[in-house]
């Protein structure tokens, strides 16, 4: 890099750090970063496709469940999830999946948090299947104190036991 183009950056920066500042002093309320964990556990299951708690349609799974959980700093919580699965080209062997898509949408007294997640459904022995995912959170859609929000996680499910545990960092907007 040449001394011009560092000294760019350096005044970006400067002038960003000078803007932030700035807001801080006429009272904008700071960004607040909070680590998020919650155990959640499923209380019913149909797919879109008649009912059953799993059909598959060419391959395809679609998956809807609801139940309720906590969530570190929010306390109880309910929770829907719309599943997308793909199971024609198995990731990890017999019985696994790609999940392609999970839209969580987590009810807390505060407001609305939606997670966008994508993963794979492994068989683990002894356990059942396991679903390893990340996950993004959606300010566009979340509500109250998410709105806006940024962040992400990674999520560790259980469909056997009917958990799933989202874990974390959102970024709440000023």
């Amino acid at each position: 890099m040449n001394a011009r183009r560092l000294t760019s950056i350096a005044g970006v920066a400067l002038a960003v750090s000078a803007l932030g500042a700035t807001q801080l002093a006429a009272g904008a309320t700071p960004a607040r970063t909070v680590r998020v964990s919650a155990q959640l556990k499923v209380a019913s299951t149909v797919n879109g496709l008649g009912g059953a708690p799993q059909s598959c349609l060419a391959g395809i799974c679609k998956i809807k469940n609801r139940g309720t959980g906590r969530m570190t700093h929010f306390g109880k919580v309910t929770f829907t999830s719309v599943i997308t699965a793909d199971d024609n080209q198995p990731p990890c062997g017999t019985s696994s999946q790609w999940v392609n898509r999970i839209i969580r949408t987590i009810h807390t007294s505060r407001g609305i948090l939606v997670l966008h997640e994508a993963g794979l459904q492994c068989p683990e022995p002894g356990v059942g299947p396991r679903v390893e995912a990340v996950w993004t959170v959606d300010g566009a859609e979340s509500t109250g104190i998410f709105a806006g929000a940024q962040g992400g996680g990674y999520d560790i499910a259980y469909p056997v036991q009917d958990t799933a545990a989202p874990h974390g960092t959102i970024t709440l907007a000023p």
